[in-house]
């Protein structure tokens, strides 16, 4: 099942094509992770968009946190830090998550860039 990062969901949500072409072509679902249901829950500004995020989420997959999915993040971090390429903590988490259910995460995300090497295949970064 292929994952989608916050920055995809967004562009879906607010009606871009590109987006929406993305979203609707995965013959398995749409699935997210708990990260990126965080970030759009904490970001929308209106009752309309709550209630459009709340329908989403009714519908999607989520994948969430479990030991295995903490160690790869934390070595990924690890493996960010040692390299002087720290990201943004919800990423790498995000990151974590697709690597430990072997899936692949669709991002229109550049700090996604640095940790492709770590992630192979299992990450589609799409220019935005």
């Amino acid at each position: 099942m292929t994952i989608f990062d916050t920055s995809i969901v967004i562009d879906y949500l607010r009606g871009k094509e590109s987006a929406s072409e993305i979203m609707m072509d995965g013959n398995s679902g749409i699935s997210i992770t708990v990260i990126t249901g965080y970030e759009l829950l904490k970001g929308y500004r209106t009752g309309k968009e709550e209630s459009t995020i709340n329908e989403l989420l009714n519908r999607v997959k989520i994948y969430h946190t479990d030991s295995r999915s903490m160690r790869i993040s934390g070595s990924l971090y690890r493996e960010l830090k040692n390299n002087g390429k720290l990201k943004n903590e919800a990423d790498v988490l995000i990151a974590g998550i697709v690597l430990a259910n072997n899936e692949t995460l669709i991002t229109a995300d550049n700090d996604f860039s640095d940790l492709a090497a770590a992630m192979g295949q299992g990450l589609v970064l799409l220019k935005p």
